[in-house]
C-alpha cells in the first residue's frame, strides 16, 4: 500500500510540474487580472518606462506567474508570459501603430501547423485564424510588457536573427531543451548529419528560442538563474539587460 502511495505521489508531482511549465509559454489562453497572483513587490525601478522605437535584435516579452517552479520573479507577474525576437524594426509614437509595423519570430504553443508554429509575423495583426493572428503583446498588457535590448554590433544581430528564422518549420514543445557547446551527443547528431549545429534544435517554446538563438552568436546567458527552463521573467530579470548610463537595456510600455 505504501508503495502504491508513493507513486501516486511521484506521479502527481510530475502532472503538476508539467502543467506548470507548459503553462509558462501557452499564449492559447488569456488569464484576467483578477485571476493574477497578487504581487505587493515595489514597482520596477530599473525599467525605463514607454518606448516609441523597436529595433532588430529587440525582444519583447510579457511576464509569466510568479509560481512557476524555477523562475525568477517580476513584479506584477501574471498569465503564462511569452517572448519573441523584433526581425523588422519600426518607429512610432502610438504603441499599437508601433506593434503593427514591425515583424517578431515566436514560437507559439497553438494548435497551428508545423508551418505557423515557429513564425515570423507582425507585431500585432488581427485574424479569426490561430495561425495569422498575433494579439500577444497588444494593450491588455499595457504597463506590463518589457522591451529588451543588448548592445550588440549589427553583424552578431543578423546572426541572431538568421539562426532564428532558421528554425521556421520546427515545432513548439515545452521539453524543449537548452543547448550548449562541447556537448558529446550534440556533437554526434552533428557528425550524422540530424544536426546543423550545436545549437540547432527540432522543437522549441517562447523564451527558449530567444535565449538560445542569443547564447548561441553572442556566448550571453540571458537566463538570470540559470535554470533547466528558460523562462519570460527570467530574461526581463537578466542582468545582461540592466540600464546604463550609456544603453537602455530594459524599458516598460
Amino acid at each position: 500500500m505504501r508503495l502504491w502511495t508513493n507513486k501516486f505521489y511521484s506521479l502527481f508531482s510530475v502532472i503538476l510540474f508539467v502543467l506548470l511549465v507548459v503553462a509558462a509559454c501557452d499564449n492559447t489562453r488569456k488569464m484576467p487580472q483578477s485571476d493574477a497572483v497578487a504581487d505587493t513587490s515595489e514597482e520596477i525601478s530599473w525599467a525605463y518606462e514607454g518606448i516609441n522605437e523597436l529595433k532588430r535584435g529587440d525582444i519583447l516579452v510579457r511576464p509569466n506567474l510568479n509560481i512557476f517552479p524555477g523562475t525568477a520573479l517580476v513584479p506584477r507577474g501574471m498569465g503564462f508570459g511569452h517572448a519573441a525576437l523584433v526581425t523588422k524594426g519600426f518607429k512610432h509614437s502610438n504603441i499599437d501603430s508601433l506593434l503593427a509595423g514591425i515583424q517578431i519570430i515566436e514560437s507559439i504553443a497553438k494548435d497551428v501547423s508545423a508551418d505557423f508554429q515557429i513564425r515570423e509575423i507582425s507585431g500585432l495583426i488581427r485574424s479569426r485564424f490561430d495561425a495569422f493572428n498575433n494579439d500577444n503583446f497588444d494593450l491588455r498588457y499595457t504597463g506590463n510588457r518589457y522591451r529588451l535590448r543588448l548592445a550588440l554590433s549589427e553583424a552578431e544581430i543578423d546572426s541572431v536573427i538568421a539562426f532564428a528564422l532558421a528554425q521556421k518549420g520546427d515545432l513548439s514543445a515545452w521539453n524543449a531543451s537548452k543547448a550548449f557547446p562541447d556537448n558529446s551527443f550534440n556533437d554526434s547528431l552533428i557528425d550524422i548529419g540530424l544536426r546543423e549545429n550545436w545549437a540547432d534544435n527540432a522543437t522549441w517554446y517562447c523564451s527558449h528560442l530567444v535565449w538560445q538563438s542569443l547564447f548561441y552568436i553572442t556566448r550571453k546567458d540571458a537566463d538570470a538563474n540559470g535554470g533547466y527552463m528558460v523562462y519570460p521573467n527570467d530574461l526581463i530579470q537578466a542582468d545582461l539587460f540592466d540600464n546604463t548610463e550609456s544603453h537602455q537595456g530594459r524599458a516598460r510600455f
